[in-house]
């Protein structure tokens, strides 16, 4: 008797358990669309010279934070009239935090080349790939859960921007169906989503990401 009373209360937990785990499931897929194929993102800075010259000095350095208009590199380049070589600087366009760098004192620069990398750091963002199938429930505006990988805290953030276009339209290699053969691949749109706060300084821009968009 006592068998069967205990056969009973461990079935009963058992569906418990199932039943709790079942609902838990069917709220994510009801109320979200998710995806761990996002990324910390944000607008990348290049700092280019404007034209081609030996770097006479290189002032900016890795993590250093500039304003727009600080000098980053100077650069000795030939005049288009052919006289003697003008120095000139060469400044940062925005606002941000060197990176990387692409180049030293004495090294030669190619006009339009970049030279340094920079990012700024306040005012990130997250690219969520989102599958092709799930699209249709994401909009502009809608809440978004974040979870960097390495960071403790959630972030919450919205939806800025959806792609009008899958990420595969910008490969360098697009798929192609000249041979006849084809497979069918399932595609992702990127969705942009704006941090609704500062993040902390170990978060930048790589790391990845997990986000949960709010359907309703």
């Amino acid at each position: 008797m006592k068998k069967m009373i205990l056969i009973n209360v461990i079935t009963i937990v058992v569906l418990v358990i199932v039943g709790v785990v079942g609902f838990h499931f069917y709220n994510q897929a009801t109320s979200y669309v998710s995806t761990d194929n996002a990324k910390v993102d944000g607008d990348q800075i290049k700092i280019s010279a404007p034209a081609s010259g030996e770097l006479k000095s290189f002032d900016a350095k890795e993590n250093d934070d500039m304003k727009k208009g600080d000098k980053v590199a100077s650069i000795s380049a030939k005049s288009e009239s052919g006289g003697s070589p003008q120095t000139m600087d060469i400044k940062m366009p925005e606002d941000g935090t060197i990176v990387k760098t692409d180049g030293m004192k004495g090294s030669v620069a190619q006009a339009g080349s970049p030279i340094a990398y920079a990012y700024n750091l306040d005012d990130l963002n997250v690219t969520a790939n989102v599958d092709e199938k799930d699209i249709a429930d994401v909009e502009k505006g809608k809440d978004v859960d974040i979870k960097v990988d390495g960071e403790n805290a959630n972030l919450k953030g919205k939806v800025e921007q959806v792609g009008k276009a899958t990420a595969s339209s910008f490969s360098m290699m697009p798929s192609s169906n000249s041979d006849g053969n084809y497979t069918k691949v399932s595609q992702v749109v990127p969705v942009k989503i704006k941090l609704d706060s500062k993040p902390s300084k170990n978060v930048v821009p790589g790391m990845n990401a997990e986000v949960k968009i709010h359907k309703n």
